[in-house]
């Protein structure tokens, strides 16, 4: 058995690498010249956008629920 523990969906490797192909092929399409590097930086932060505002709004709606966490 492995001694390492599962990683977040957020940091796979596989999620990382689709979003860098799916800002490069973006990029390519409006005729945008992207740096070394800047596809996967892209990618990154857009990861971590959404899942902060995924994050955000799971906050909001337990604070409008009625009831308590079951």
């Amino acid at each position: 058995m492995s001694d390492t523990a599962p990683k977040p969906a957020f940091q796979s490797l596989t999620l990382k690498s689709a979003a860098a192909i799916a800002v490069a092929i973006v990029a390519s399409k409006l005729k945008i010249q992207l740096p070394e590097g800047a596809a996967q930086d892209l990618a990154s932060a857009a990861i971590d956008l959404m899942s902060t505002l995924g994050l955000i709004g799971v906050a909001i709606g337990r604070s409008r629920a009625k009831g308590p966490v079951a």
